[in-house]
């Protein structure tokens, strides 16, 4: 009977002993996960610090929202180059070129002051 007991106590030990590894291993890798986690998302966090401390005034808000306008055209514009335009000279050609018009766009059709 005793060494019976002696063996099920073995077995529950054993037993015990890889379920500890186990969870130490997990601990372990959840910690490595955090840490680089944490390192990958600092950046971010400083980005969304110095946003939190300016000021969000109305022409902030108007000037994101004419951004967005402006990314969302675009972004159809060259989706449907994407769609029809099989040449990638040609699609790389449309991406470039939306780049290089946005500030002219902006202008264009986002300007508040008047034209002399």
């Amino acid at each position: 009977m005793s060494k019976d007991r002696a063996r099920r106590r073995a077995a529950r030990e054993a037993a015990a002993l890889i379920e500890r590894e186990q969870r130490s291993r997990a601990a372990r890798r959840r910690r490595r996960w955090a840490a680089a986690g944490a390192v990958l998302m600092s950046p971010l966090t400083r980005i969304q610090a110095s946003r939190k401390a300016g000021v969000d005034s109305a022409l902030a808000r108007r000037r994101n929202k004419e951004n967005g306008t402006l990314l969302a055209v675009l972004l159809g514009v060259n989706a449907l180059v994407w769609l029809v335009e099989p040449s990638w000279g040609w699609r790389v050609s449309a991406i470039v070129l939306s780049l290089m018009a946005w500030p002219v766009l902006a202008v264009l059709l986002f300007d508040r002051r008047p034209s002399r």
